[in-house]
């Protein structure tokens, strides 16, 4: 137990929980995907994709600003 307490304290928690994040989105895309092989093309689930990846891709933007912090801080 005590190497897994060592390897958990060299890892940066904002970056795990980005990392957790990112693959949340991907298994939504990836479901998504796989609802378009069984059901019917929606505008309503195009829209809500299209939301999804620029929510994603602009809190992306910003976690990568300069100045955002982390382990170079």
């Amino acid at each position: 137990m005590t190497a897994l307490s060592r390897a958990l304290a060299r890892w940066d928690p904002i970056r795990v929980a980005a990392a957790a994040l990112g693959l949340a989105m991907l298994l939504l895309v990836a479901a998504y995907g796989v609802s378009l092989t069984v059901a019917s093309f929606t505008p309503g689930a195009a829209v809500s994709v299209v939301a999804l990846v620029g929510i994603a891709g602009s809190g992306l933007l910003y976690a990568w600003r300069l100045g955002a912090g982390g382990i170079v801080d």
